[in-house]
């Protein structure tokens, strides 16, 4: 059976998005970021046997790619940091470190973009 797991992160950042009639000033926001997982659960005699893999693990691997986004100017990161490059930098980044299924992005409350295996 298919299993989706989750851990979520919040950062703030400064970016400017060139040439953009409103966002082409710097400016910050806070991003809240939500990684998924997935993976066949499986049963067995063990606790590790019965997850897809562990929060305390996935957290730590997934803040060690988040983190060189947090209180950074991404234009130094990025020729065009919006919402979907930057979610589609931390897949990439956590592609080979943990069975990812997706990551949202959320830039501010009320908008955001997901980025996910079937479509990265």
């Amino acid at each position: 059976m298919q299993t989706k797991i989750g851990v979520e992160f919040e950062i703030d950042f400064a970016h400017t998005l060139k040439g953009h009639p409103k966002c082409g000033k710097p400016h910050g926001h806070t991003a809240r970021i939500i990684v998924e997982a997935s993976g066949e659960l499986k049963t067995g005699s063990t606790y590790e046997d019965n997850m897809v893999i562990e929060f305390d693990e996935m957290k730590k691997i997934c803040w060690k790619t988040i983190q060189q986004l947090d209180h950074t100017n991404l234009d130094s990161m990025f020729d065009f940091p919006t919402s979907e490059n930057i979610a589609m930098w931390i897949f990439e980044n956590l592609k080979d470190k943990i069975p990812i299924y997706g990551v949202k992005f959320f830039e501010g409350s009320n908008k955001y973009c997901e980025i996910t295996k079937s479509n990265a």
